[in-house]
């Protein structure tokens, strides 16, 4: 084997696991896609920009691009407004998903809502679902507003 040619294979080789997790998330991202699309679209919008005074936006959202915990608390157990999000009111209830979504599901909708309408946050693994899961498994009620804007 050449210099060069050995160069290049370890040059393939050091992109390997790089391109795997590049295509890990990607495959995340268009799972996460296809369930936004079934499930969160008639509230929150293609764009993610909600419906004013009804649905918030995810767009830029602090809840989207905060703590991981924080928002698969609000995709599994829900919230009830009223909430203001960007000076703007918003008074409805996003139903609970803990039934309805496995753990997978949920880190693959917060994958891709946190990678587009504006957000530019991390991916999110199941386990952070799961742990989000089993802390709040006793919580029967929606979030409000004031118990998601005290999280620590």
């Amino acid at each position: 084997m050449t210099k060069k040619s050995l160069a290049l294979f370890c040059a393939a080789l050091a992109l390997t696991p790089f391109t795997r997790a590049q295509d890990a998330a990607a495959d995340q991202v268009a799972e996460g896609k296809k369930n936004y699309m079934m499930i969160c679209i008639a509230c929150h919008q293609p764009t993610g920009m909600g419906l004013p005074a009804v649905f918030p936006p995810l767009t830029k959202s602090p809840y989207v691009n905060g703590s991981p915990e924080r928002f698969a608390s609000i995709i599994l157990k829900g919230n009830a407004g009223p909430f203001t999000v960007d000076g703007k009111p918003f008074n409805q209830i996003m139903p609970a998903q803990e039934a309805a979504l496995t753990d997978e599901k949920i880190a693959a909708v917060m994958t891709f809502v946190r990678a587009n309408f504006g957000n530019t946050s991390g991916p999110v693994t199941a386990a952070v679902v799961a742990e989000a899961r089993k802390k709040f498994t006793d919580r029967k009620t929606p979030w409000t507003q004031a118990e998601l804007d005290a999280w620590k």
